[in-house]
Parts: structure tokens; sequence; C-alpha cells
């Protein structure tokens, strides 16, 4: 299967000739025509591509701009955006406005293949049917939010309603396992991807199981034992896992450039986005929502606040408009419970606050309460404020 491709380029002819090249290059695309911007639209409707690449060569705002038309126009095709140096405003901008990936003349031979790969993996996942399995990916993009104490303990609660797994993909300083006290004979370094029948028998094997309704495939144990495990490999664990499983919960690492966490987001039913009120994590989270409001719709794009603590009024307000973005679930800060349940390798009992509460976002994936989405006061500048509580002075 080739991803049909439409260039659109106003550059020269030598900077037409070269990117014509490139996409000649990779095996999985097809050129079917080059145009000049204001034919772009006119072409696309005509030709059906599913990949537009925009050089936004020699006027990059007008580039930008013909990016976010079409974008608004055809949702579903995929663009790459590419010009002669990585201008980090001009990058921002992009994937802001949709662009699957951003290309610059330095970098764009090597950096192709990935970025293809991405865009067939996305597409790949988009056009088979949908599994039984659900898949819950967890991202914080602040560390120390508690994001695998979320993963074992909302994994934990979604075995009650079938039986789930959870895949450790950070794969360099992963703590499932840890958090679970146990002591897995396999890990993700461990699979043969040359294996002639990765099924899911192969799959069960090796992985660790906490009870009758829980398994986790953990990280590799040593850095040195990452190996090379890629995101072709990674989607076809959680294809696997998907017609095995219930429900799947995946603990993403934080490089949100690392192409395996690009193709669990992909493939990924809903994306838990947690982050804290605080200034840092806000800022963070803000950043990070603001990128992926351009690839996900927002309801798969779930925002949760964890160690929520009592503020008032009017902080609560400013720290909802800052993140600019409706609340999913706030997770009471019950750190007793959370310090007992990582150290004793348990799941949070339901009578605790952290129990309770996950107990609650678990029935609200499996479909027994709605998925309400609290939508708080927006900045209606859409700058980023800072939060009254962090701006007094001392």
């Amino acid at each position: 299967m080739k991803l049909t491709t439409l260039l659109v380029c106003d550059a020269g002819l030598d900077k037409r000739q070269t990117i014509e090249e490139l996409i000649h290059s990779q095996p999985t695309l097809a050129l079917i025509g080059t145009v000049a911007g204001g034919m772009a639209r006119e072409q696309i409707g005509s030709l059906h591509p599913k990949l537009v690449w925009i050089e936004l060569s020699p006027a990059p705002v007008r580039g930008l701009s013909l990016l976010a038309e079409l974008r608004e126009a055809f949702p579903q095709l995929y663009f790459f955006v590419s010009y002669e140096v990585p201008d980090p405003e001009l990058i921002r901008t992009a994937y802001r406005l949709g662009a699957s990936d951003f290309l610059d003349a330095e970098r764009w031979r090597t950096d192709l293949p990935a970025a293809v790969q991405s865009i067939m993996l996305k597409h790949q996942s988009e056009s088979v049917s949908a599994a039984q399995g659900k898949v819950v990916a967890v991202f914080s993009p602040t560390g120390g939010i508690g994001a695998t104490t979320i993963c074992t303990n909302l994994a934990g609660y979604l075995s009650k309603h079938g039986e789930t797994a959870i895949i450790d993909l950070d794969l360099q300083f992963g703590m499932i396992s840890h958090y679970l006290n146990l002591e897995p004979s396999f890990s993700l370094s461990t699979i043969d991807f040359s294996h002639t029948n990765f099924d899911a028998t192969y799959l069960r094997n090796l992985m660790t199981r906490y009870d009758d309704k829980l398994s986790i495939l953990a990280a590799p144990p040593e850095l040195e034992d990452i190996g090379d495990i890629y995101a072709a490999q990674v989607q076809e664990i959680l294809n696997t896992a998907k017609q095995e499983f219930r429900y799947i919960v995946v603990d993403l690492p934080k490089n949100l450039l690392d192409e395996r966490a690009i193709a669990t987001l992909d493939l990924a039913d809903h994306v838990l986005v947690l982050t804290e009120y605080n200034w840092a994590a806000i800022l963070n989270a803000r950043k990070c929502l603001d990128t992926f409001k351009a690839h996900y719709a927002q309801e798969k794009l779930l925002l949760c606040i964890n160690r929520s603590e009592w503020l008032p009024h009017d902080v609560l307000s400013e720290c909802r408009a800052n993140l600019n973005y409706p609340v999913f679930a706030e997770i009471p800060n019950d750190a007793k419970t959370a310090k007992w349940v990582n150290n004793q390798g348990q799941i949070a009992p339901g009578h605790t606050a952290l129990g309770k509460s996950l107990d609650q976002i678990g029935r609200r994936f499996t479909g027994q309460e709605k998925l309400l989405l609290t939508t708080g006061e927006q900045d209606k500048t859409g700058g980023f404020r800072l939060p009254a509580i962090f701006s007094k002075k001392k």
C-alpha cells in the first residue's frame, strides 16, 4: 500500500525537483502531482491524495496560512511541511496547525523515512477496524506527577471489568513492575521480533501476571538492555494485545519525540494527560495540549489533574483558564495511600480517596459512567497567565 502524495511548491525548479526526488525515494509514497499553492485546494479535490507536502519557500507565512486553510478543508489528510532551515517558530506554528512533520533541507534525507513510517502507522491503524481491546495511554509532560502510580492503579480498577494489561514503554526508567512488587522473567527487551509467529500466546508468555485479571509487559531491567525496539514493533505489540485483553494501559516516556510514544498515541483510544495545579506543571501541560489538539479529538485527549487539593475559587479558575482545556477528572491528593500502595505493591483500596477516584475513572472508560468533561473558565486571549497564587509578591 502506498500513500498518494501531492506536492505544493511555489519555489524554484531546483527545489521542486529535489523534493520530487525525495518523494520518489520512498517506496511507500507515490507522487501524483506538483502544484502551485493557488491550485492546491482544487487539485486535492480532483486527485484525492492521502498526503500533502507543502514547501514553505519562498513565503513561509503564506505557506502556513495555506496549511491552516487546507487542514480545515481536508481534516482527513496528512500534511508534511518543509523549509530550508529548521526555524523554531515555524516548526511550532506548523505543528499547531496540524502538520504531521516538519522537514528541513539539512536533515530531510535522514528524517524523511521515520516521518513516512509514522504516517504509515497512523494510516494503517485508522484503516483497520476497531479491535475489541481499548488502549489508554497515560502521559505526563512533567516528571514526578505520579503517572506510574495512576497507571498501575487505573489498570487495577479496569481489571475488575475485564482482563487488563499494562505495557511499560518507559524503556529507560520504567517502574511498573517495582510498583506492583513483581520480578519479571521477561521484558520488552527480550522480545524476538524475528519470531515467525508473534501471536497472543507468544505475547502472554512474555508477560508477568499480577493476578488472574491483570498482567504486565515490563520495561527492560537495565539501560543496556533496551535494544532495538521500533515504532512498528510497538504497533504490533499493541494490536496483538488489543485482540487478547479488554483494556491496555500504557505508561509512556516523557519524550514526545520518541517514535514509539507517537505510535502509541496514534493507536490509543484515549490519551490521559496528567498534570497538577502548580505553575510549572500547568505550563508544560498547556504546551503539550496545544500540540496534541492539532492531531487528536477532544474525545480522545483527556486532561486529568492529579493530587488535587483545596484552592480558593479564583485561583482554581485561573489555573483552569491557563490550561485552556476541559478537565476530565481530578484525583485528590492522597499521598499516604499512594506511598503505601507503591511500597506494598498493592492496588489502592476502594475505601480510600485514591481508590474511589480511580474506580470512578475506570467506570467512565468502561462506559458505565459518561465521559464528562468539566469546562473551566478559559483565557479568551489564548495566552498563558500566571495564577495569582504563584504571582504574589513576598
